[in-house]
C-alpha cells in the first residue's frame, strides 16, 4: 500500500495564500513542493492580466509570490529534505 503524507509549512505573516505543501511518498523516495502563484483579488487587475493573456503577452519571469519561512520550521523542512526511508 503506497503511503504519502503531506506536511505543510505556512508563512510567517499566517496567510493561507503563504502555504507551502510539501507531498512525501515514502514508496517511490520522492518528495514534491507545491506552491500557490500570485491571486489578484482586485476586479480590474484580473481583468488587465486577462486582456494580456488574450494577446499573448508573458513575462519572462512567470507568476511569483513569497512565502516567509519562520524560524522555527526551518529544522522541519530540513527534517523532510533529508529523510531516509
Amino acid at each position: 500500500m503506497r503511503t504519502i503524507k503531506n506536511d505543510y509549512i505556512e508563512c510567517q505573516c499566517d496567510s493561507a495564500e503563504h502555504v507551502l505543501r510539501f507531498v512525501i511518498d515514502n514508496e517511490e523516495d520522492e518528495v514534491y513542493l507545491e506552491v500557490q502563484l500570485s491571486q489578484y483579488r482586485n476586479f480590474l487587475k484580473r481583468i488587465w492580466v486577462a486582456i494580456k493573456y488574450i494577446f499573448g503577452y508573458t513575462c519572462k519571469y512567470g507568476h511569483w509570490d513569497v512565502t516567509l519561512i519562520k524560524n522555527e520550521d526551518r529544522d522541519r523542512i530540513i527534517k523532510i529534505l533529508q529523510r531516509r526511508k
